[in-house]
């Protein structure tokens, strides 16, 4: 069963969540559920001693560091 929440943002998040969704052709709500499913992962895969690598268009690897 689906839950409800009330969350508040500043404006300058909410514009930028806006921007996202409207690039994406999504929901703000649906970008929230993707930005948990993608925390979900970086919090398994740091726990299982996993590292984050982002490759760039020219080939470059970096190590994506989060909090």
């Amino acid at each position: 069963m689906a839950k409800r929440i009330n969350v508040k943002f500043s404006e300058e998040v909410y514009e930028e969540l806006s921007r996202i969704a409207k690039e994406q052709g999504k929901t703000v709500s649906a970008v929230l559920r993707d930005a948990v499913t993608l925390e979900k992962y970086v919090a398994d895969t740091r726990r299982d001693g996993g590292r984050l690598l982002v490759e760039k268009a020219d080939g470059e690897t970096r190590e994506l560091l989060v909090r």
